[in-house]
């Protein structure tokens, strides 16, 4: 039976050491303790298979494969130790080393070929199996195959004590695998020494390939605490209770000695297995894991308190520095790290900036790794892939991964501290990076607090999220209130419920009340009537526009225009936005204008006035200087007094004008139909427009009758036609319509008179002045014909104006549509002075 298990046991080690470094080979990245891995494992599959061999014939065994084995097994130490060197730093600085053990090998290996070490074989009869039967340096053999294995623990030592975190953790599974290793491989030794053991000790070389091959492939390793405890405590733990209930068990069944046929005990043990099936070995794995997170890793436990404390402290931070400040301390004295960096990615750059640090690094010159972070390098893609935090000895296996060309890359890594790296996603793009260096105990990061890192990294995303948003909704809000306080209006906006919520700098010049004294109370605490405006508009939810209306505010007065706009119109929190425009200055300044035209137009008119009266007074004072000579003459007498009569009735008549410029008479309006008067006033002006083959175009529109001075609108007609037909002397067109027109700023309703010739229109710098008084371009006008038309409209609180066209003229009347028409009296107006 032991031959057996011994035989097929070196079979078993043998394929599994050659499949496990070529899974190696094909996995692992490319560094010196991986190949060296491979040789450990190459030496340690042929040791095996030879071993195999030699016990394949056991009635007839080979010495020959019984000595190739023992001159490889001295390779594996020296292989051992080699590997320690890959471990310590590159190999190169041991090649003296390494060429003085495996000379040492080459020389025991050789020495195994003759008698002198292996003198010849004998058969155990207790195992079943053949072994060495040691010559007279086959001591020396042993010696130094364990003298080596000391060695190579001498250096691990050596290592451990430079080492932390994940390089301390990891080379705590080469030393646990090497020991159980090294303990099964020395089982097959023992029977040389006449010790007599069942040869189970083989199967721990598996467990140290498994072990040494998970220390290399994982990424992320268990800390080798965590193993060690959980199979130690599970394992006592299962063994007591189970005691306890196989104790529970016997005790009841002899207290109460039933007398039943079948066995009660065995009933008892199979009920309390299931007790224990179910009570226990179900939930006994969490069970575990929480102690010996309280129990063994206390500071892991502290640091998930910390990190949970901290994300609920997170979302209520909005200022970016703080929460970055926030952030890295929490990290950093959550974990222990010895220091601490966070990295914010700056959009107009296109690259990523320090922002805040915490601890000292162990060279002061690898302060930096914005080499990593510039865009399109290998880590930085590799981190857009990942999408988790990692620790820095996984990211060269990874990088491999993706790119072999990264020798550049990779010296950089080998030179920077940090210990771990965790990215801040936003949108599918890093948004920060935290660089972690080493624990200041030299532990490594369990999976429990990589889990709470990743978590919290998680919140603190949303958190750099959230207050991002905030800052710019918080610019937003200041760039829109210096805005609305730097407007030459006043601004005024009530909400759905009443309220005014905004009210800028402007109206608390114009009001005299301050922001804080208006900000949240109804409308009714302004001034009247601006109050009963507002509440009205509010309360009707209608727009409404005021071109003018004074309000008055303490000792002063001040003339304003208000409008006012719906927000959220078709809701029912429907709120009101008001519009105030100061326009006391502009009243002023208007006034000040109107008193300069109007001295300007009295001395334009005055001119005019001494031109039109000069005329027949120089040619009065003519004759009347000739008079005394040619007093006898009877034909100059009559000349003399028929153009003395006919210029002082001239200045009579122009006098007469001036003085009736400014009036209008007391006439009684009547209700007709404009069509009617300018068919009226054509009808007089026949003669002239066949005369002057001048012809009517007419398109009228149907509307109500008005209530007009239709003798002062048929002047109005008269006046505009002359000058159509004066200024057409070679005949033309005459185009009249009227339609309909709504002002919807005036809220007023207009019939539109158009009348367009054919002229050639008025020179541009003159139009603006035809409607003035005693202003004309004709040699004989007086310059009252337009002013008259100006005025008789102005009294129907109508408009006209005068525009060119590409052939002559457009003159447009317009004159205001009442529904409700009721006949009045104008009264007089004072004349113009």
């Amino acid at each position: 039976m032991y031959f057996i298990i011994y035989h097929y046991g070196f079979l078993l080690v043998g394929t599994f050491s050659f499949l496990l470094a070529v899974f190696v080979y094909l996995k692992a990245y490319r560094e010196a303790k991986s190949e060296t891995f491979i040789l450990i494992n190459v030496t340690t599959g042929l040791w095996a298979l030879t071993l195999f061999i030699f016990h394949s014939y056991p009635d007839q065994p080979v010495i020959f494969w019984l000595r190739l084995s023992q001159s490889i097994a001295i390779l594996i130490p020296v292989a051992f130790i080699q590997f320690v060197f890959a471990l310590l730093g590159p190999l190169s600085k041991y090649k003296k080393q390494l060429f003085f053990f495996y000379s040492i090998a080459l020389v025991l290996g050789f020495f195994n070929f003759t008698k002198l070490s292996i003198a010849s074989i004998k058969y155990n009869s207790i195992l079943g199996y053949y072994h060495v039967l040691p010559g007279p340096i086959y001591s020396v053999f042993t010696l130094t195959f364990v003298g080596m294995i000391i060695y190579g623990y001498f250096l691990m030592s050596k290592v451990l004590k430079q080492s932390s975190g994940f390089q301390r953790n990891e080379i705590h599974y080469y030393l646990t695998g090497s020991i159980l290793g090294f303990m099964g491989g020395a089982t097959t030794f023992l029977p040389l020494y006449n010790i007599s053991i069942p040869p189970l000790g083989i199967f721990l070389i598996l467990v140290e390939g498994i072990i040494f091959a998970y220390a290399i492939l994982k990424h992320r390793i268990m800390d080798i605490r965590t193993i060690v405890s959980k199979g130690l405590i599970y394992s006592i733990a299962t063994i007591l209770v189970f005691v306890l209930f196989l104790f529970v068990g016997v005790k009841i069944s002899t207290y109460y000695q039933f007398a039943v046929a079948f066995d009660f005990k065995l009933l008892l043990y199979i009920l309390g297995f299931c007790f224990f099936l179910v009570l226990v070995v179900i939930p006994l794995p969490g069970k575990l894991e929480r102690l010996i997170e309280k129990l063994i890793f206390k500071r892991t436990s502290a640091s998930y308190n910390e990190l949970q404390k901290g994300s609920q402290k997170l979302l209520t931070i909005l200022d970016n520095k703080t929460l970055s400040k926030f952030f890295l301390q929490t990290v950093v004295q959550a974990t222990n790290a010895s220091w601490g960096t966070l990295w914010l990615r700056d959009e107009k750059k296109n690259s990523y900036q320090l922002i805040t640090k915490i601890g000292n690094r162990k060279d002061k010159l690898l302060l930096k790794e914005d080499f990593l972070l510039n865009k399109n390098t290998v880590f930085a893609k590799l981190m857009e892939r990942e999408k988790r935090l990692l620790i820095r000895e996984e990211i060269f296996p990874l990088l491999r991964n993706i790119n072999n060309n990264i020798e550049d890359i990779e010296d950089k890594l080998k030179l920077s501290d940090f210990s771990l790296v965790i990215p801040l996603f936003f949108e599918n793009s890093i948004k920060e990076y935290l660089f972690l260096g080493e624990k200041r105990s030299g532990d490594l990061f369990s999976p429990y607090e990589l889990q709470t890192l990743t978590l919290f990294s998680d919140q603190a995303a949303i958190a750099f999220t959230n207050a991002q948003l905030f800052q710019q909704i918080r610019k937003m809000k200041e760039y829109n209130e210096s805005i609305v306080n730097n407007l030459d209006s006043g601004l005024i906006v009530i909400n759905g419920k009443g309220e005014i919520t905004t009210f800028n700098r402007k109206v608390q010049e114009m009001i005299a009340l301050s922001w804080n004294e208006v900000l949240g109370k109804t409308p009714e605490i302004l001034p009247s009537p601006l109050n009963e405006i507002i509440l009205r508009c509010w309360q009707t939810k209608e727009s409404t526009s005021i071109p003018e209306f004074t309000l008055k505010i303490k000792q002063k007065t001040l003339i304003v225009s208000l409008n006012t706009s719906l927000v959220n119109e078709r809701q029912e929190d429907t709120g009101v936005i008001v519009v105030l425009i100061d326009l006391t200055e502009v009243k002023k300044l208007e006034e000040k204008i109107r008193q300069t035209e109007k001295m300007a137009s009295i001395g334009s008119m005055v001119s005019q006035l001494a031109h039109e009266i000069k005329n027949p007074l120089s040619s009065i004072k003519v004759f009347t200087e000739l008079l005394p000579e040619k007093f006898q003459d009877e034909e100059f007498r009559e000349s003399f007094f028929s153009l003395v009569s006919q210029e002082i009735i001239k200045i009579d008549d122009l006098i007469t004008q001036i003085f009736n410029l400014g009036k209008v008479g007391t006439t009684q309006r009547e209700t007709v139909s404009i069509q009617k008067i300018i068919e009226d006033t054509l009808s007089s002006l026949n003669i002239q427009l066949e005369k002057q083959n001048i012809k009517i175009k007419a398109d009228y529109y149907e509307t109500s009758p008005l209530r007009v001075d239709s003798q002062s609108l048929n002047k109005v007609f008269t006046n505009i036609f002359l000058n159509s037909i004066q200024a057409m002397p070679q005949g033309g067109d005459i185009s009249i319509s009227t339609s309909k027109e709504k002002d919807k700023n005036k809220k007023k309703t207009f019939l539109k008179i158009d009348i367009i010739d054919e002229g050639g229109g008025i020179p541009e710098n003159y139009l603006n002045r035809v409607f003035d008084p005693f202003f004309t371009t004709k040699p004989q006008g007086t310059g009252l014909g337009l002013y008259t038309c100006y005025q008789v409209i102005q009294n129907h609180q109508g408009e006209i104006r005068v525009t060119n066209t590409d052939s002559g003229v457009n003159f447009t009347i317009l004159m205001p549509i009442t529904e409700n028409i009721t006949s009045f009296i104008d009264q007089k107006r004072e004349p113009y002075d």
